[in-house]
């Protein structure tokens, strides 16, 4: 198996709330697309499903990035620590 494709257990703290993002939006997205016939007009039912279909694979790609991805400081951002404080360097 690649390397690339070996589950990372590191770094919880982002792989977990990345994931529950992912885990979000496909549930968000299912639901839109289990929704969209009961659009009032076929042009809102269509812009439902693709907005569904956009949602679920956003959601697929979240969770799957959070937890295959080797580094997810370019992904994923930490909250600052410096609430009410200057930021270092300045």
């Amino acid at each position: 198996m690649p390397s690339m494709l070996r589950v990372r257990r590191d770094n919880l703290r982002m792989r977990v709330p990345g994931s529950l993002l992912g885990v979000a939006l496909l549930a968000f997205g299912l639901f839109v697309l289990v929704q969209s016939p009961a659009a009032p007009d076929s042009e809102l039912a269509a812009r439902a499903v693709g907005y569904g279909l956009v949602l679920s694979f956003a959601g697929i790609a979240a969770a799957l990035v959070s937890w295959l991805a080797p580094d997810l400081s370019g992904i994923w951002c930490n909250s600052p620590r410096y609430f009410g404080r200057r930021p270092p360097g300045e």
